[in-house]
């Protein structure tokens, strides 16, 4: 005989296993390379530089999310500089920014990263940058192309190179890169004005990006 007690626990378990199921689908979704239609380089001559993800959230020192100190300044310096020399040279800066809006997702970053990243809260906006970006995207993925904002200025401005900065290299760094490269834009990726928290898998992204024609500089 199944008792009461013994449904309820079934019924946990079939809540559970969709929980699971549906949040491997959000992440799926959200770390997952955008495809697109290719472009034509030859009639791209110009270059832009993405600052991606420089967000207060995501740049904070010490503490479970944070970064060594030393190390953020050492790349906050290196984005700074890149900007500044963009601006002088009239190539265009373009700041990406990204909030999760994926709901499972959003529940699990604010029930255990510290709400960061997420609707409402308050570090959603750029660090200070020495020049006002040209241009900003909004994103929800990892690839900051799966906003077709970016790729319709990126066609305005006749952008076929792409000069990729911010965090974090493993994904959205990484993400943008795959995602640009599977469109046919040519990737440079500025080594010193990236933040990478786990520096052995950065070594294996850099590696595939390397293999499918990203430069890093």
């Amino acid at each position: 005989m199944v008792t009461p007690l013994l449904w309820a626990l079934a019924a946990i378990v079939v809540v559970a296993l969709l929980f699971v199921l549906e949040l491997r689908r959000e992440l799926k979704a959200a770390y997952t390379p955008t495809t697109g239609e290719r472009i034509d380089v030859s009639l791209r001559p110009n270059l832009a530089l993405l600052i991606i993800d420089m967000q207060e959230d995501f740049t904070t020192v010490g503490g479970r999310y944070g970064w060594d100190e030393a190390y953020l300044k050492a790349r906050i310096e290196a984005i700074d500089i890149m900007a500044a020399k963009a601006k002088k040279a009239d190539i265009p800066v373009i700041a990406i920014r990204h909030v999760y809006r994926a709901p499972l997702i959003r529940l699990m970053i604010r029930l255990f990263g510290e709400g960061r990243g997420i609707p409402g809260s308050r570090g959603l906006g750029l660090m200070r940058l020495p020049v006002e970006p040209d241009f900003e995207v909004l994103k929800a993925r990892s690839d900051s192309f799966s906003s077709p904002e970016l790729e319709g200025y990126l066609a305005a401005k006749q952008i076929g190179t792409l000069l990729l900065t911010g965090l974090d290299g493993s994904y959205c760094v990484q993400a943008t890169a795959n995602g640009a490269l599977n469109r046919g834009y040519r990737v440079e990726i500025v080594e010193d004005a990236l933040l990478s928290r786990d520096q052995a898998d950065w070594g294996r992204q850099v590696a595939a990006l390397k293999g499918r024609g990203a430069v890093l500089i």
